[in-house]
C-alpha cells in the first residue's frame, strides 16, 4: 500500500464511508489513514458502544490542545474526535437530515447538483428506519425513534407545556418545520451505530484491497506540477512514509482538512505569505467557518418523572421553532429535551433544555499558527458576532424557561436553573472511580432535598444561576449570552462553490478531493453527523465516476 490508488487522509465519520465504499471495487486499492486509535467492531470499547455517549467524557479520544475562541476573544479547549469513526463515535447519536430548503439553498449558491432532489437518494441510502413496516433495506444506519409514550415524564410534559403554547405534535420532524417530536437516534436500540462499527465491519476490513493505518500522522502533501502525488505520513513508532496515490481524499473534518490544505499552499495567499509557504492555489480555505450554539437550562427531576434507569438514551424528544425575525428562515431554533445527564445509575436526577440556534449567520476561520503540523491552529468560530443570532438565541432561552414555569413541569421538578458555559456534564461521565463517587454523592444530595440541595446546586452550576434568582429579563438575558457555547458541528472551511467544485475536486490542483462536513456551504439545520454520511455517499460516487473515466 506505498502505492495505492486511492489515499483517503482522514477516518473519522466520513473517511470510513469512503473507504467502504470505494473499496468495493476489487480493483482500486484503497488506503485510510487515521490519526487516532482504531475501533475494531468485535472489540468495541465499552464506553463508545454505549448508547449512552459516556465517550464523550474519555480524553483518550479527543485531539489534545485543540483551542478555539468562541464567543469571547479568548481561546478555550474545544472537542473534536480523534479515532477511527471520528465524532460518530463520541457524540450523542442524533440523526437528523435537515431541511430540504437547506441543500436546496446550497445549489441555489452555486453547489451545481446539491439541491435536495438531488442528495434526498443518499440520505435513503444510508438510513435504515428500524421500527419501519415496509420494505426491507440493507442501508447501514439503524434509524430508531423512541414513541412518545415510552419517553420519560419529564419529556411529555416539556412536550405538553410547548403543545399548549401552539407548538404541534409531529409524527417524525420531517412532518413540518415547527413541532415536538421525537428525536431519530443512529442505533438498533442497544448499541452505538458509527462509522467504524457500520460501515468498517469485519467482512469489509477483510478485503484484500483495502488498509487501515491508525495512529499514523500525516506530515505533508505531495505534489508534482501541481498534481497531488501522494503524502509523507508518520506511523506509530515514528516511522516516516511516502505513499504515493493516483488521487488523494482529505477527509479529516472542517477544522483538520483545512489546516492540512493551508499547510500545503491551498489557501488565501494573505495567510500564507507569514509564513513563506509557496502558493499553489490562491483559493478562501479555512474562511466560512460555521457552528450551532446552544445554552443549557437544568432541571432536578421529581422520582416520578424521571427516566427510568434502564433507558440509556440521552436525547429522546425536543421542538424545532421559528424565530419570526425579520430575515431568518423558518426553522432555525431547536430545543432539545434530555432527563438523562450521566451514563451512571444516578444519571436520571438532572434534566436538561437545550435552546440551539440551528441557522446561524455568524462565520468564522481557520488559519494557521505556525506551517509545521505540531503548530497549533488559530480557530475563530465568532459565535454570536452577528446581532440576528444573539437574538435568536435569546428568544429559544426564553422560550426554554418558559416551558420549565408551565404548570405541567412544576410538577415535575424541583428546582430549575441556567448552567454555566462550561457545564460539569463531563466530570460527571468522566472514567474512573471519583466519578462513580462523585455521582453517588450528588445523588444523595439531591434526594436529601431542602437546603443542601439548593446549596449543593448553586456550589456545582458555579457561574450558572438558578433561575428563581433571576431579578429581570435583562439579567437573564446576560447570563444566557455569558454560557453560549459552541456545538460540536464546524462546517464550511472548503466550501463546494469556492474551494471545491461540485464533484468535490479542489480547484487549481488535479486529483485532490475533500469529502466531510468542511465542504458544507451553508450549515444544515441538524446535528450534522446524518449530513456528513450523505456528503461522504454521495462523494464516492462522484470520485468512483473520476477513477473509471481514467481508466477508460
Amino acid at each position: 500500500m506505498e502505492r495505492p490508488d486511492i489515499l483517503i487522509i482522514g477516518g473519522g465519520t466520513a473517511g470510513c464511508v469512503l473507504a467502504a465504499r470505494l473499496s468495493e471495487n476489487p480493483a482500486w486499492n484503497v488506503l485510510l489513514v487515521e490519526a487516532g486509535p482504531d475501533v475494531p467492531p468485535d472489540k468495541l470499547p465499552a464506553d463508545i458502544a454505549d448508547i449512552f455517549p459516556r465517550a464523550y467524557a474519555n480524553p483518550a479520544y479527543f485531539w489534545p490542545q485543540l483551542k478555539a475562541r468562541t464567543v469571547s476573544s479568548e481561546a478555550k479547549s474545544y472537542s473534536q474526535a480523534k479515532l477511527l469513526g471520528g465524532g460518530s463515535s463520541v457524540m450523542g447519536l442524533w440523526a437528523l437530515r435537515g431541511l430540504a430548503d437547506d441543500y436546496d439553498g446550497w445549489a441555489a449558491s452555486g453547489a451545481t447538483g446539491w439541491a435536495y432532489s438531488d442528495v434526498e437518494p443518499f440520505f435513503r441510502r444510508l438510513e435504515r428506519e428500524v421500527d419501519d413496516a415496509g420494505p426491507e433495506t440493507n442501508a447501514p444506519i439503524p434509524i430508531l425513534r423512541v414513541p412518545r409514550e415510552k419517553w420519560p415524564p419529564f419529556d411529555r410534559a416539556l412536550a405538553d407545556a410547548a403543545g399548549r403554547r401552539g407548538v404541534p405534535f409531529l409524527p417524525r420532524f420531517e412532518a413540518g418545520l415547527e413541532g415536538v417530536s421525537a428525536v431519530p437516534i443512529t442505533s438498533a436500540g442497544t448499541i452505538r451505530a458509527c462509522g467504524a462499527n457500520v460501515y468498517l465491519t469485519a467482512d469489509v476490513r477483510c478485503r484484500p484491497n483495502l488498509v487501515i493505518y491508525t495512529e499514523t500522522e500525516i506530515r505533508r502533501l505531495i505534489f508534482r506540477d501541481r498534481r497531488v502525488v501522494g503524502a509523507e505520513i508518520l506511523r506509530r513508532g515514528g516511522r516516516t512514509m511516502r505513499v504515493e496515490a493516483q488521487r488523494v481524499i482529505v477527509s479529516a473534518g472542517a477544522i483538520h482538512s483545512p489546516a492540512l490544505l493551508l499547510r500545503s499552499g491551498i489557501g488565501p495567499a494573505g495567510d500564507l505569505n507569514p509564513f513563506s509557504i509557496p502558493l499553489l492555489a490562491d483559493l478562501p480555505v479555512g474562511q466560512n467557518l460555521q457552528n450551532h450554539v446552544f445554552a443549557h437550562l437544568g432541571a432536578v427531576i421529581r422520582p416520578g418523572a424521571r427516566q427510568d434507569v434502564d433507558q440509556r438514551f440521552y436525547c429522546m424528544a425536543g421542538a424545532r421553532l421559528s424565530s419570526k425575525q425579520v430575515n431568518a428562515p423558518a426553522g432555525d431554533l431547536f430545543i432539545s429535551f434530555i432527563a438523562r445527564t450521566s451514563g451512571r445509575a444516578h444519571g436520571n436526577r438532572i434534566g436538561i433544555i437545550g435552546p440551539s440556534l440551528y441557522a446561524p449567520y455568524s462565520r468564522g476561520a481557520v488559519r494557521l499558527g505556525g506551517r509545521a503540523p505540531h503548530h497549533p491552529l488559530d480557530v475563530d468560530f465568532r459565535l454570536l458576532s452577528d446581532p440576528l443570532d444573539r437574538e435568536r438565541l435569546l428568544i429559544a432561552a426564553r422560550f426554554a424557561r418558559e416551558l420549565l414555569a408551565d404548570e405541567a413541569i412544576r410538577g415535575t421538578v424541583l428546582e430549575t436553573f441556567l448552567l454555566p458555559a462550561n457545564p460539569p456534564i463531563r466530570l460527571l461521565n468522566a472514567p474512573g472511580i471519583s466519578a462513580t463517587i462523585l455521582n453517588g454523592l450528588l445523588a444523595m444530595v439531591i434526594d436529601s432535598g431542602g437546603p443542601l440541595r439548593r446549596h449543593a446546586l448553586e456550589l456545582g452550576i458555579g457561574r450558572g444561576r438558578l433561575v428563581s434568582d433571576f431579578r429581570s429579563e435583562a439579567q437573564f438575558d446576560e447570563c444566557v449570552l455569558a454560557s453560549t457555547m459552541p456545538m460540536f458541528h464546524p462546517v464550511g472551511t472548503c466550501a463546494i462553490g469556492t474551494v471545491v467544485d461540485s464533484q468535490l475536486r479542489v480547484r487549481g490542483v488535479e486529483g485532490l478531493y475533500v469529502a466531510d462536513a468542511s465542504v458544507m456551504p451553508v450549515i444544515p439545520r441538524a446535528n450534522t453527523n446524518i449530513p456528513t454520511l450523505m456528503v461522504a455517499e454521495k462523494a464516492a460516487v462522484h470520485i468512483a465516476r473520476d477513477l473509471r473515466r481514467d481508466v477508460s
